[in-house]
Parts: structure tokens; sequence; C-alpha cells
């Protein structure tokens, strides 16, 4: 879709297009000086029965993201506009807008029904199309992207062409053959959100472009009189604001007194509220009291259940007692066992130390006598070589005087 955009010229940044001067007297579009907008010169280059010859009736409206049916041209876009390179600029992007939603309407070429359903020369376009696209978003997600290597760049140029090239194709063939486009529009394929989205905003591109060219003159000087009747009422508004910030001071310098007033009410209740505190804390010790009666009590219950868990831990350490000397024994005996191993593994150990020795005795044996034979059979293969090269250039002799014998019988008949 990338591909079908640059083919019909940028849309996007600053060079949309400019305001039509539509007088009375003229039909020209009016450029400022030095504007230079890629979507012009293929305006320009457009014939003028491209409207007739190109440009169903029908337009793709919001209604028809999504949805198998490709958009039609709508004459009432062009019958509004009496400029007649504003007709050719609408044209040209509802040519690109048909474009985009024949693309989004590609079947998947795993969809079995795409090599049923279409001939072999469709079937072959559509899928080189997918695998160019695949390759393109390959190289763009390539952790080269992030480098941005000349190498990168190079390679995503020729994706780009490559996808440039077979969408023009398929577009072209879908578009001059109309059955095959009406069995694209059965197959009735899912689109993806992206495809929906960018169709989408393709739509607000083209209905921007269209109020931009309607724009004449006159509604453009119509604009900036009601900007300057905004600018007065903000002016105005200003004033207001500054008179109500000057009511605020006032407001506030009110507002102050009534709250010396409370503060005065405050203080009063602060001396009722220390008051209170002073009879609050002759309450407090009288509890404290009654609270202290009562923690002796507790206090004494809790010393006679405390003897009685001393006798219980006492008890509980003469037993640990016993079990320790019972483990010291059983520990005793596990060494003994431990240590008894640990003299069986050491002995396994330097058994393995000699034998390994031996082993690598034998190995270094076997690698003199590996490098002798290896030395003989280089010997032998650099013999083998020129018996080689003095066979094939007997044989190379045989053939040349078989020639000759052939060439001399030849020519004694």
């Amino acid at each position: 879709m990338a591909a079908m955009i640059q083919d019909h010229g940028k849309l996007g940044g600053s060079h949309i297009l400019p305001p039509i001067n539509r007088g009375s007297n003229t039909n020209l579009m009016q450029t400022p000086p030095g504007f230079a907008n890629p979507l012009n010169s293929s305006i320009l280059s457009t014939p003028i029965n491209y409207l007739d010859s190109n440009s169903p009736a029908g337009i793709g409206t919001p209604d028809n993201f999504g949805s198998s049916n490709i958009p039609e041209e709508n004459s009432s876009y062009t019958s509004n506009l009496t400029n007649l390179e504003a007709q050719r600029i609408m044209a040209v992007l509802h040519e690109l807008q048909r474009k985009v939603f024949l693309i989004g309407l590609l079947p998947d070429v795993t969809d079995r029904r795409v090599s049923t359903v279409f001939g072999s020369e469709t079937f072959n376009m559509i899928k080189e199309y997918r695998q160019v696209e695949q390759k393109y978003k390959t190289i763009l997600e390539s952790k080269e992207s992030l480098d941005k290597s000349d190498t990168y760049m190079i390679e995503l140029r020729e994706a780009t062409k490559m996808v440039r090239s077979a969408a023009r194709s398929l577009t072209r063939h879908f578009l001059q053959n109309t059955s095959t486009l009406a069995k694209l529009r059965y197959l009735k394929s899912s689109k993806s959100p992206t495809v929906a989205q960018f169709e989408h905003l393709l739509q607000e591109i083209k209905m921007l472009v269209y109020g931009r060219l309607k724009t004449t003159v006159e509604e453009e000087k119509a604009k900036q009189d009601q900007l300057a009747v905004i600018i007065a009422k903000e002016k105005k508004t200003s004033n207001e604001v500054r008179f109500l910030k000057e009511e605020l001071e006032k407001a506030k310098k009110e507002r102050m007194g009534e709250i010396n007033k409370r503060n005065e009410v405050i203080r009063k209740l602060k001396d009722e509220l220390r008051e209170i505190k002073h009879q609050a804390e002759e309450a407090t010790k009288k509890l404290e009291i009654k609270s202290k009666q009562k923690e002796e009590a507790d206090i004494s219950a809790f010393t006679e259940k405390e003897n009685a868990l001393r006798q219980e831990i006492e008890s509980a350490n003469r037993q640990l007692e016993d079990d320790t000397a019972s483990n010291r024994e059983e520990e005793a005996l596990l060494r003994k066992k431990k240590f008894k191993i640990e003299s069986e593994v050491e002995n396994w150990i330097h058994k393995y130390d000699q034998d390994m020795e031996e082993k690598q005795a034998e190995i270094d044996d076997i690698t003199v006598i590996f490098m002798e034979e290896k030395a003989h059979l280089d010997e032998l293969q650099e013999r083998y070589t020129d018996l080689q090269k003095e066979f094939e250039k007997i044989t190379e002799e045989k053939r040349i005087a078989e020639e000759k014998k052939k060439a001399r019988e030849g020519a004694g008949i």
C-alpha cells in the first residue's frame, strides 16, 4: 500500500494541496511560488478524459471500510468542483482509494479456496505479491533496521520496489478483468485492523483534500473576518476577567473579616476544651487506680501458673539430657562408618588414577603409530595423484589419436 501512495504522490506533510482561486473569469490553480507538490505533477499529466474512462459511479464512505465493496466514483465530488485540475486531483485520489481497497481484499494464499476460485495466473500473482510483502516485513523487523546500515537501506529500497511493482501489476490485472474482480469480492476475505485503519485514514485525507479544493478565495476571506470577530470577543472577555478579579479581591477582604470573627469563637471553644480535658484527667486517675488493683490480682494468678510451667520445663530438660546421651552413642557409630567409607573412596580414587595413567600411555603409543601410518598414507596419496595425472594424460592422448584416425578415415572415404 505504501508503494501505491508513492505512485500517486505524497499526501502527507505540509505539501497536501494549495487553495484554489476559482474566480469568475479564471479556471487556473493558483500555486504559491516555490511550491513543489508531487501530487500536482501526476495530476497535470492525467488525460482530460480520465474521469469518463476510468471512474465508475459511486464513492467509498466509512460504511465501506472492512467490506468487500470497492468504492466507486461519486459524481457529486467532481460536479461541485468547477476547476478541471481539482476534478483530476479527486479522480487520482479515488483511483488510489480503489486500489488500496482492492489490495485489502486480497486473500491469504494458504486459503484452499484461492487456488480453486482463481486461475493459475491470478493465483501466481497473488502468491508473488504475498512473498515480496513478507520479504519487505522481514527486512523491516530485522535487527539491522536498528543500525540503518547501507546494506540494510539498499535491501529495503529493493524490497520496496518489488512490493510496488507487484501491487501495481496485481491491481491492474484485477481492474482489467471484471470476472476475476467479482471472484475476489465473492471470497469476502477478512481485513486486518491495520488495513481497515489505513483505509479509514485514506478516506479522511480524501475528504480533507475535497474540502480544501472547494474553498474559494471569498470563503477564505470570510473565515478571516470570522477570526477577527473572535479576537474582538476575546479582548472583551479579557476586560470582563480583569473586572471580575477586582471584585474577587474585595470579596477576599470581606472574607478575612469573617475569618477573624470565627477565630475569636475558636479561642473561646479552646478554653472550654481545656476545662473538659482537666475533668477527663481526673476521671482517668480514678480509672488507673482500679486498673492497678486488677493488675495485681492478675499477677498473682500468673505467678502460680508460672511455677507450674517451671516444673514442666525441668522435667522436659531431664528428658532432653537422656535423649542427648543416647544420640551421642549413635553419632559415634555413624562417624566410624563414615571413616570406613571415606577410606574405601580414597582407595578407589587411587586405583582410578593408576588406570588412567595406563590408558594414557596406551593412547600415546597408538598416536605414534597413527602418525606413522598417516605419513605413509600421505606418500601413497601423493603417488596416486601423480599416477592419476599420468593416466589422464595418456587417456587424452589416446582420445586425440582416435579423433585423428577417424578424421583420416573420413577424409579417405
